[in-house]
């Protein structure tokens, strides 16, 4: 509880005491001295009820906004990712006879490494998310986290593709369909992305004056 809190419970507790030397004085000057000391006091009250309940809306609400980006971003980062993996795969198979096939496989499980660490810090994310809450968000959030997955699936399931075909010497595998489903996997993850972003929207402009 910070110092205006403190002080305005202060002058409630305060005000309380002075309404009791009021209501002894108001068997003399009336009824109408009580009533008016008892809406103050109540007045008071109300008011110091509501500033501590905006007080805890603001202590959850940043911590929420922050779990919030923070998978929204890891898992655009995953999306994001997808065009330059692709490349630097096709590109290690075009180059593998001007390298060594142990450096060839070595960036390509370098690439193929940094996706799962991406994916695995997005589980992490995912689980504060799921902690943090409320309850509304867990649908939402577990759907993206799903979309994400799949689409790493699809990208290292292709990459493995990839290294066979350098590993065994043989023509570049057909992208067309690996191609399609890593689509259909990223346009699952975009959707994701945008319910998520919807859920959580209403909670983060929630009013706390």
């Amino acid at each position: 509880m910070d110092a205006g809190l403190a002080g305005l419970l202060g002058g409630v507790i305060g005000a309380a005491v002075g309404a009791i030397g009021a209501v002894g004085s108001a068997v003399v000057t009336g009824r109408k001295t009580e009533m008016q000391v008892r809406i103050q006091v109540e007045a008071q009250l109300r008011q110091a009820r509501m500033q501590i309940k905006a007080e805890d809306a603001r202590q959850q609400l940043e911590p929420r906004r922050v779990a919030y980006t923070e998978f929204l971003t890891q898992a655009r980062r995953i999306s994001e990712s997808k065009v330059e993996i692709l490349l630097s795969l096709h590109l290690a198979y075009t180059e593998r006879h001007s390298r060594t096939e142990e450096e060839t496989m070595q960036s390509i499980n370098g690439t193929l490494a940094e996706l799962t660490e991406k994916l695995n810090l997005l589980t992490h994310l995912w689980s504060k998310v799921s902690i943090i809450g409320p309850a509304s968000t867990s649908i939402p959030a577990s759907a993206l986290y799903r979309a994400s997955t799949s689409t790493v699936s699809e990208i290292l399931t292709y990459g493995s593709t990839v290294a066979d075909a350098i590993t065994n010497d043989t023509s570049f595998p057909d992208p067309e369909n690996p191609f399609q489903r890593i689509g259909i996997a990223e346009q699952e993850l975009f959707e994701a992305a945008q319910h998520f972003t919807t859920s959580v929207r209403p909670i983060l402009d929630i009013d706390i004056r």
